[in-house]
């Protein structure tokens, strides 16, 4: 190859290699810094619209499941109400026992109506109290639809009017005798049973409502962790693959520097030929 001063192909070479190491060197440099192989659409164009994608899919997981985790609290709640309702009927069972007894004195009666009317008022206070987010289960029959996939599905959560029924109780359980606290006793009077029966259709329609929300809830979390770890596989980067090309790279790049320096030193050979 013959020697000039004009140009230098050897020095061509070692620029061209600079180029491509330095070139490959930035895009390892970018995986490092960001952890992703596919960062934005000039690192793969088709890769980062499908990844775009399935991010929107994953964003709106997170809105259903937000939808459905207020039908839980809302079934929650509900239930809550209907369970401590429940348990009061021991104490209402034991007070008209109480006042079924003929023998009992004028003023033990008086006393023990005063406890009936009592508990039959603290479970309607107990009913009014298990709101939600503005909405009762136990004072209406009125189904409550959320959101329960991307594609626009709905679940709902039914509501069962215990407060009619326990109102009618409270009214009723006044001043008894013991032939009325009989008639409540042996179901001759449907108040009390009406009563019992909304409070158990509360507890097994809304447990069964919560029970179908929280398996969407966590079929929809299971889809959403899926498609995350879809994504990961698309556009994450392998940290430890790239970090040891990184190092790799940087001993090219210190190479192809000195091949550059080697390669224009040749012209200075020439002023040999003149000393």
């Amino acid at each position: 190859m013959p020697t000039t001063i004009h140009t230098n192909p050897g020095a061509l070479v070692a620029q061209a290699t600079l180029r491509n190491v330095t070139s490959a060197l930035d895009s390892v440099s970018k995986q490092v810094q960001t952890g992703f192989r596919v960062a934005d659409a000039r690192d793969d164009a088709s890769t980062f619209a499908v990844a775009q994608g399935l991010r929107a899919d994953v964003q709106s997981f997170g809105a259903v499941q937000q939808g459905l985790n207020g039908a839980v609290g809302l079934a929650e709640v509900g239930l809550a109400g209907a369970t401590a309702v429940s348990d009061l009927f021991q104490d209402i069972q034991s007070k008209l026992t109480q006042l079924a007894d003929s023998s009992i004195s004028t003023e033990q009666r008086s006393t023990y109506n005063a406890d009936l009317q009592d508990l039959a008022n603290q479970a309607k206070d107990l009913i009014s109290q298990a709101n939600f987010n503005g909405t009762n289960l136990l004072d209406n029959t009125t189904a409550v639809n959320f959101i329960a996939d991307v594609n626009g599905g709905t679940i709902s959560v039914t509501g069962v009017d215990v407060f009619t029924t326990a109102s009618v109780f409270a009214a009723s359980a006044g001043a008894l005798t013991d032939a009325q606290a009989r008639q409540f006793l042996n179901s001759s009077s449907n108040t009390l049973d009406n009563f019992v029966t909304a409070t158990n259709n509360a507890l097994s329609g809304i447990s069964a409502d919560l029970r179908a929300v929280e398996s969407q809830n966590n079929f929809v979390a299971a889809i959403s962790d899926a498609t995350e770890k879809g994504i990961g596989a698309l556009v994450d980067a392998d940290l430890a693959k790239a970090s040891s090309k990184l190092q790799a790279l940087q001993a090219q790049q210190q190479l192809s520097t000195q091949a550059i320096t080697i390669a224009n030193q040749a012209p200075s050979v020439l002023l040999g030929l003149f000393r």
